[in-house]
């Protein structure tokens, strides 16, 4: 059976699984059901696996009949706090909850490779793990992977990544450094309510703190070198209740993007002296919290070799976008620490609707899932030793 029968047999499965986790989403650290479906569907199959000890997390194994060294594919399935707006037939039943990142069909995909693998592994000289990872959303999901000691005879990794923005069958890929490290910040400002006839009476947790958003915006505008490339965002600003009640707290969240580990540091300092210096001019009191999350993602030279090798013979050279490292963040990073690996992004944009990830109208071409299972499926057999005839 080649990969592209493989596909076909698969097909139908695929698209359904992809259907069933679209509708019945899960938000990171709650993915049991998510996590007891498609266990469902690799005991249907005969394919061994193990559960992390957070019972959200699969490591499946597809043994080879021959020794040989072990891959792992990462297949995240985590869903995001957002109410869908896709008009979809099989939109989220979930209300407030939403795969709006693609990791319905990152678990779909890695079932149908998990599948073909399975019926081919007498061919392998060696082994595939298929990691269905909970909360990369929160980008701990695969630390609670590594720490279970499942992926410890892992020697190199894989995976891939749907990309809304692009034509469907697109490659994005690059070598060393693909994405950066994530930072967060969460302020709360606590000053003192009062009725809004007698402000003079209160200290306005909410002017303060937007006094605090404008101040720790201009940090990357105006302080760090544009070659740099730091991105800090504002993203959350939560005060008050009612419009007469001058209110007593305001929390505040952002997010940081950066590739050197040194603006942990600097980003820190420089946000609590900000907060610390307004909420004290007010007679306000500030706690922050700083920390930086993640590390960079960084592409393996012979594994990102292959993966553009076989890219060009199964599509051709103008498939692959070679494109700079992105400010995006992606747990996988630690995965590949251990075993070095590399991570494609594939084009899905659906009838060339481009649309963006972690937005309530994200669509996904599900045609470009069997081109993800193909890559995927012979990268992985590829590595295992089996030359396929392309």
């Amino acid at each position: 059976m080649t990969v592209k029968e493989g596909i076909e047999k698969y097909r139908d499965e695929m698209i359904q699984v992809r259907r069933h986790l679209h509708e019945n989403p899960e938000l990171s650290e709650h993915e049991y059901e998510t996590c007891k479906y498609i266990c469902e569907h690799l005991e249907k199959a005969g394919i061994p696996y193990e559960l992390t000890p957070s019972k959200r997390s699969i490591v499946a194994t597809v043994k080879g009949g021959h020794p040989g060294k072990t891959i792992v594919l990462r297949a995240d399935y985590d869903a995001l706090p957002i109410e869908e707006e896709t008009g979809l037939p099989f939109s989220s039943k979930v209300k407030g909850v939403m795969h709006a990142c693609g990791h319905d069909t990152h678990g779909a995909v890695g079932l149908a490779v998990a599948l073909i693998l399975n019926d081919r592994k007498e061919e392998m000289h060696g082994n595939a793990k298929i990691l269905f990872q909970e909360a990369e959303e929160t980008m701990f999901g695969a630390l609670h992977a590594l720490e279970s000691g499942l992926l410890d005879d892992c020697d190199n990794s894989i995976m891939s990544h749907v990309a809304v923005d692009r034509d469907t069958g697109v490659f994005l890929c690059n070598y060393g450094v693909r994405c950066a490290k994530v930072g967060s910040v969460r302020i709360d400002v606590k000053g003192k309510g009062a009725h809004s006839s007698r402000p003079d009476t209160g200290v306005n947790a909410a002017i303060i703190g937007a006094k605090i958003v404008d101040a720790i915006s201009y940090i990357t505008a105006y302080e760090i070198p544009r070659n740099e490339f730091v991105v800090f965002s504002p993203t959350v600003i939560q005060s008050g209740t009612k419009e007469n009640i001058i209110p007593e707290t305001c929390h505040i969240e952002a997010n940081a993007r950066y590739f050197d580990d040194r603006y942990d540091e600097i980003l820190s300092k420089k946000i609590t002296d900000i907060c610390e210096g307004i909420a004290h001019a007010y007679g306000a009191e500030v706690v922050v919290d700083y920390k930086g999350e993640g590390t960079p993602m960084i592409n393996d030279d012979k594994m990102t070799d292959h993966a553009m090798e076989l890219i060009a013979r199964l599509y051709g050279e103008d498939k692959i976008v070679r494109t700079p490292a992105g400010l995006f963040g992606d747990d996988y990073a630690f995965i590949q620490k251990k075993c070095p690996g590399v991570v494609v992004n594939i084009g899905a944009a659906k009838d060339g609707k481009y649309t963006n990830g972690h937005n309530a109208r994200m669509m996904v071409d599900e045609a470009y899932m069997d081109i993800a299972c193909e890559f995927l499926t012979t990268y992985i057999l590829e590595y295992c030793g089996v030359k396929e005839n392309l």
